[in-house]
């Protein structure tokens, strides 16, 4: 029986299956909830997200000058890079209270926080680095932070990553703040930092997340994605940081080791510098630690828990080409080369260490087939950060034989033994 229509004449049948090259979409926009009072509601409406490229001066004068989008803008440049931010300006409230319950919103009506949920369909792009600075900082009476709170469901959702103050005066507070978490979406900071405000004349205490994004841009910018920590970078911007942390180089018990060890960054001084009282000066610039704060030892490195998300979101944009075409094997295949030269292209740049693709007969069931479900298997290993570096220290006996070796040469050819001298 005829499977194709009469024809009389030449055709041409598009026959087998290709793989498809797989792009990664930009993986580095920053999504920031902020305030601006007198920004340009037709502009920026309030719980609408809006993107803005850190050179769109015209954009940037309608936010006005007050509130926290021009800090945002401000921190992220002077990293040196221009940077896609997603927006989401709230009304700010009557009291610091107010304002932090319009930027959690709702996430029924996506407002505040959850209205970075849809920006995708809203401006075209899905923010990665989550940030509300300076209201996401300490905890709340008693209890966790509701803005870093809601933020950190909205990272979960995304796949991001909420980079948040601690706003702890003190090691002890940061640590209280840093109980309420154990999501590996979420990278804590402390302390603050101290900035000079254009046009001002004092040094102000600023929060510190918004410079941690945008190192974590600058180091994907360099770096080709998303595949590398952002730790041990000079951040720029920044004149220091709003209390002393100690760290000292070669030693384990100083503070900056024991936030790093707790799951919070912090800064480090590019040079130690005694101070009088016995501490260390509050100079540090270079953002240090690679920690999320998950539980689980698998996703501990910001870094692999960014690549992992990369993986499996650009996954599922990747291969809408294959839903409703006939089931074979040529399409299988087609599949399964297309992910595995992914994965080969994420080996070679070192983001994993190794991924392969394989079929399952067992998990695909004629039943299964039948309907019309594929599930094809595979496997990555994200390359971790070099977090501690050690080298062993010992002493060789040995050398000296190489010593008496050596004189006993020299010895032979500076005296001639035959003639006696």
């Amino acid at each position: 029986m005829a499977t194709a229509p009469f024809n009389h004449g030449v055709r041409v049948l598009r026959l087998g299956e290709e793989a498809r090259p797989i792009a990664v979409s930009d993986v580095s926009t920053v999504g920031a909830v902020i305030t601006a009072p007198d920004a340009d509601a037709s502009v920026f409406p309030p719980d609408e997200p809006v993107q803005i490229y850190t050179h769109e001066t015209e954009k940037i004068a309608s936010l006005g000058a007050t509130g926290t989008a021009l800090d945002v803008i401000n921190a992220v440049k002077a990293q040196g890079i221009e940077a896609s931010i997603v927006m989401v300006r709230v009304e700010e409230g009557a009291d610091t209270a107010a304002t932090q319950a319009a930027m959690v919103g709702s996430a029924a009506s996506q407002t505040g926080v959850h209205a970075l949920e849809y920006a995708l369909g809203h401006v075209g792009l899905e923010p990665d680095l989550l940030i509300a600075p300076g209201y996401a900082a300490g905890r709340v009476d008693n209890a966790k932070n509701p803005v870093a709170d809601a933020l950190e469901q909205t990272a979960k959702k995304l796949q991001a990553v909420a980079i948040l103050d601690t706003g702890g005066p003190d090691k002890e507070t940061s640590l209280a703040y840093r109980a309420d978490f154990s999501d590996r979406f979420a990278y804590l900071v402390d302390p603050m930092v101290r900035m000079l405000p254009t046009g001002a004349t004092e040094i102000a205490v600023k929060p510190a997340s918004p410079y941690a994004a945008g190192l974590f841009v600058k180091r994907d910018k360099e770096k080709g994605g998303p595949y590398w920590s952002p730790s041990n970078q000079e951040c720029g911007g920044i004149l220091g940081i709003a209390r002393p942390v100690s760290y000292f180089d070669g030693e384990i018990d100083h503070e900056a080791n024991y936030l790093n060890e707790n799951g919070i960054a912090t800064f480090i001084p590019a040079q130690v510098v005694q101070g009088a009282g016995g501490t260390y000066s509050a100079n540090g610039r270079i953002l240090w630690g690679n920690r999320t704060t998950s539980d689980d030892p698998l996703w501990v490195f910001v870094n692999v828990v960014r690549t992992r998300a990369t993986i499996e979101k650009t996954i599922m944009r990747s291969f809408r080409w294959a839903n409703d075409q006939n089931l074979s094997p040529q399409l299988v295949i087609s599949i399964m080369r297309s992910l595995q030269q992914f994965l080969d292209e994420l080996k070679a740049v070192g983001a994993i260490l190794g991924g392969d693709v394989y079929w399952d007969r067992d998990v695909n069931t004629n039943a299964s087939l039948r309907l019309g479900q594929l599930r094809i298997e595979f496997d990555a290993e994200e390359a971790p950060p070099l977090e501690d570096l050690t080298f062993g220290s010992r002493r060789n006996e040995v050398y000296f034989d190489v010593l008496a070796d050596e004189i006993n040469r020299r010895i032979n050819v500076s005296f001639d033994r035959t003639s006696g001298v």
